[in-house]
């Protein structure tokens, strides 16, 4: 398991979520059963990778009533199993980082993608100046905030390159890559299993930033 602070969609689904599995397969005298799959977390996940599950999140009008963190996980991890990338932490963690970050009631800086930071010079200026624990959270929050840019955005990113000659996307991707790699490698990082997840997260990068860019064509409406 990943440490507290750091985002896991899969900690906070809600009775609605639960509500919406049991519609998916069949509920009522299914329920208890469902239950202890709920509460069970390798059988959540296992239940969560059926394609059921996907196809009842796309095709019900349920899923208005779920939670952005259980939206955002199935279709991350159903795209991520299809890039080959298997590690479930890895579509948990992404998936809350999207969903903290199209909160519009969110108001950091650090967090909120309409206003806050979209130029890698910024994140370069305050990260050179910090140090410890607090730069690690920095190189984390960077690769955040451009992984959800290239990933949800690439149009802005595009549109950006094009009118006013800045970096393109691959500039950015390769940011928020080396940013987690950093993150991995910085020994203010504690415990080895932030350090070794979010190297494998910058492993897998590419092919991430590319499986949302797919999930934004197809399934979420972000506006121009």
């Amino acid at each position: 398991m990943l440490e507290e602070w750091i985002a896991a969609s899969r900690d906070r689904f809600t009775n609605a979520d639960f509500d919406f599995i049991t519609e998916v397969f069949s509920g009522g005298e299914k329920r208890a059963c469902l239950a202890k799959l709920w509460e069970d977390p390798n059988a959540l996940r296992e239940m969560l990778d059926l394609k059921e599950v996907l196809r009842g999140l796309l095709d019900s009008p349920s899923t208005l009533q779920v939670s952005p963190d259980f939206y955002f996980y199935v279709l991350v991890r159903h795209a991520f199993v299809q890039a080959d990338i298997a590690n479930p932490d890895i579509a948990d963690y992404v998936a809350a980082v999207l969903a903290e970050r199209l909160n519009p009631m969110n108001s950091d800086p650090l967090h909120d993608i309409s206003h806050g930071y979209t130029h890698a010079g910024d994140f370069l200026a305050i990260i050179s100046h910090a140090h410890g624990r607090m730069k690690f959270r920095l190189q984390v929050a960077a690769g955040n905030q451009f992984l959800v840019l290239t990933g949800l955005f690439p149009s802005y990113i595009e549109n950006r390159c094009q009118r006013r000659g800045a970096p393109d996307i691959r500039f950015y991707e390769s940011f928020a890559q080396r940013s987690y790699s950093s993150a991995a490698n910085n020994s203010a990082a504690t415990g080895s299993i932030p350090r070794k997840f979010f190297g494998e997260l910058a492993e897998s990068l590419p092919q991430a930033r590319r499986s949302l860019n797919r999930i934004a064509e197809e399934y979420i409406f972000l506006g121009d």
